[in-house]
């Protein structure tokens, strides 16, 4: 969510003093460097397999499955994985068609406007959410004061991030974030019950 220099500009001098010499992409260099030699999308793969997937895994997976939705899970088993893995990289990567084995498999199953469009997540609108009906979460968790008083983040950075969102340009991935980790820190740094942070959100209904 934040570069390097988003990084610089967010994180509290103190704080990026005492992180200076922490690589926040050491894992996914090290990744990278066990397939030293290989073809650039194997080395792509592998990388994001070892590192991003064990992140999608437990907030995709493992949320759709307490809400009984089948998301992905069929395509992890291990020796399907393990068989795509060897496969050539002409057969993943055609061009700027990806998937393209899968692609090719499901021809006659799936519909032709499914097989042929672009990649999609599952969106939802968070930014309209926090210039709306949600913007109190904002006040409270990510630009109030006890989210100040950590001292973790600039204060004038993240003013100036709301600001923009607030006026049209989009920071939802990285205010969700600063807004997730100031409830997880009350949670498990303060000891709060998850159940009494729901004020702001009362509010805003």
């Amino acid at each position: 969510m934040f570069g390097r220099a988003a990084q610089h500009d967010l994180l509290d001098p103190q704080l990026r003093l005492e992180l200076a010499s922490v690589d926040p992409y050491a894992a996914y260099h090290r990744a990278l460097a066990r397939m030293n030699g290989k073809p650039l999308v194997s080395q792509l793969l592998y990388a994001d397999l070892k590192t991003y997937l064990h992140e999608l895994l437990m907030k995709q997976d493992q949320m759709s499955m307490a809400a009984s939705i089948e998301s992905r899970v069929p395509f992890l088993d291990h020796p399907l994985t393990e068989w795509v893995a060897s496969l050539p990289q002409t057969m993943k990567l055609r061009g700027t068609t990806t998937k393209w084995i899968l692609r090719q498999a499901m021809q006659g199953r799936l519909p032709a406007p499914i097989l042929t469009r672009q990649k999609m997540g599952f969106p939802v609108p968070v930014g309209a959410w926090l210039r709306g009906a949600w913007r109190p979460l904002l006040e409270e968790y990510v630009v109030g004061p006890r989210a100040r008083a950590r001292g973790l983040f600039d204060a004038n950075a993240v003013e100036r991030l709301v600001g923009e969102h607030l006026g049209g340009i989009n920071h939802a991935e990285r205010l969700w974030a600063l807004l997730t980790f100031e409830i997880w820190a009350r949670v498990f740094l303060d000891g709060e019950a998850p159940w009494s942070l729901e004020l702001p959100r009362q509010q805003a209904a």
